[in-house]
């Protein structure tokens, strides 16, 4: 500052030298004055030391007003770095004149606005992992040396249900028991930097899933002294759903194609060593063939049609229906198959009750349900199919039957392709175990919904809605 001397030092020899000035002017003032008033020696004692008196009354009088006025600035100054200290930044201190104390307040004010910058910055950066962080589908978890967690994203705390519960700073041992992520963990410890330990891990009960986790090390704090691990984890439960199904369809179409292709083959090779000079067994054999050749036919048929509607390619042309006259024509279609089973085929749509629907989807729609319901109902049974209207302008349809039923065990899996519950008999009444899957997809297509209830042995109801006309 100034002449380099410490403000304290600074301020003693000013008021010094306000005090000797002071005291200089009033002796020689008073001594001047009485002396021409009066000359004796006595009057000049008393006006020196009255001279001297006023002039140190006058000089500490002006010595407390300039500290008071400095030790009210350093106070400002003193709250100013308390609340600096506290986060507030908002007051500026005092910065009038050239001296120390104004040297101190523009250095302060300097001070407090690099510090709001830095501290806005370190908000800013925060705020973006944060966003990061709470985006992630993938659950994301810190864990100091000691296996505290540091950090856990909602991504995470989704995938082990802790959606509410308290978990930085409490043991990972204690919420996560699972001993397959202890020992990823354990494993990530002895990895080198850069380095990531990766592990396949099913999770549950009470939710069961599997996770494609990524263990690695890091340091934590300033000088990245303490070490711990991040753990990565993505949910792959869907994935591995998605290739069992895959791997089944596969499975499932390769053990279609050949049954008949293997039949068909077998009876023409019969008919090729000799059995084509039998007439009767030659015929017998032909007429297998061919129920297995249409098999193969309608099989493939259904293939083809359910790769169109999921790509897309089936164009639907919604239209204004009457059900009533929809379902009139779809149980004639099986009147004479339920009569031959003693079955009692009803139809119970209102008469003015109307959906917009293609009609050709409809009908298909219908067909392959009533077809279901009345295959597996037991003679001198019921199929039932009525409408009624919905919630939310949509309309719905709805196919009963008093048959065999479906386990609930195998209800959430009905309408995957290829599945049956009992696939010996499927296959002998000619399913191809697609028809529910066609079903659903093209509910779905006219903006639908599919829900089947069903009890073992008391029947299955199928039910679908239509947007209202």
């Amino acid at each position: 500052m100034g002449a380099g001397r410490p403000l304290r030092r600074r301020l003693a020899v000013r008021l010094t030298l306000i005090l000797l000035v002071v005291t200089a002017l009033g002796m020689v003032v008073m001594g001047l004055y009485v002396s021409r008033a009066l000359e004796t020696r006595a009057v000049e004692q008393l006006t020196v030391a009255a001279g001297a008196l006023l002039a140190f009354g006058v000089a500490v009088a002006m010595g407390l007003l300039i500290s008071r006025r400095m030790t009210r600035a350093l106070n400002e100054m003193q709250g100013l770095a308390h609340r600096m200290a506290e986060g507030h930044f908002d007051r500026k201190a005092p910065v009038a004149g050239e001296d120390e104390v104004a040297e101190l307040g523009r250095a302060l004010n300097l001070m407090a606005a690099r510090l709001k910058e830095k501290i806005e910055d370190l908000e800013r950066e925060q705020g973006k992992v944060a966003a990061i962080l709470d985006r992630m589908v993938e659950g994301v978890i810190a864990i100091d040396s000691q296996g505290r967690i540091l950090l856990m994203n909602p991504g995470a705390r989704a995938i082990f249900d802790f959606r509410r519960d308290p978990v930085e700073g409490r043991p990972l041992a204690e919420l996560i028991r699972q001993k397959e992520i202890f020992d990823l963990v354990e494993a990530c410890r002895a990895c080198r930097p850069g380095e990531s330990c990766r592990r396949e891990v099913e999770i549950g009960p009470p939710i069961n899933r599997i996770l494609e986790a990524h263990a690695l090390p890091v340091h934590f704090g300033p000088d990245r002294t303490g070490s711990g691990s991040l753990l990565v984890l993505h949910d792959i439960t869907a994935l591995r759903r998605l290739e069992q199904v895959r791997t089944e369809f596969v499975a499932n179409v390769s053990h279609e194609l050949r049954n008949p292709l293997t039949a068909i083959k077998g009876y023409l090779e019969t008919l090729l060593d000799g059995a084509l000079d039998e007439p009767s067994t030659a015929r017998r054999f032909l007429e297998i063939a061919h129920t297995h050749a249409d098999r193969l036919g309608r099989l493939v048929d259904d293939l083809l049609q359910l790769s169109d509607i999921e790509t897309g390619r089936v164009v639907l042309a919604p239209a204004p229906l009457v059900l009533r006259d929809v379902a009139r024509d779809v149980s004639a279609v099986f009147a004479n198959q339920a009569s031959r089973k003693r079955l009692i085929l009803l139809h119970r749509v209102p008469p003015d009750l109307r959906a917009r629907a293609d009609r050709d989807r409809l009908v298909q729609i219908l067909v392959n349900l009533v077809d279901n319901a009345v295959k597996y109902t037991p003679e001198g049974g019921q199929v039932t199919l009525g409408a009624a209207p919905g919630a939310s302008g949509f309309v719905e349809v709805r196919v009963a039957d008093t048959g065999i039923g479906i386990p609930s065990t195998d209800l959430p899996r009905i309408t995957e392709r290829f599945y049956r519950v009992d696939k010996a008999r499927s296959r002998e009444l000619g399913g191809t175990g697609l028809g529910l899957a066609i079903v659903k997809h093209l509910v779905q297509a006219h903006g639908g919904e599919l829900r089947i209830d069903s009890e073992l042995g008391k029947g299955t109801t199928v039910r679908f809605t239509l947007p209202a006309a």
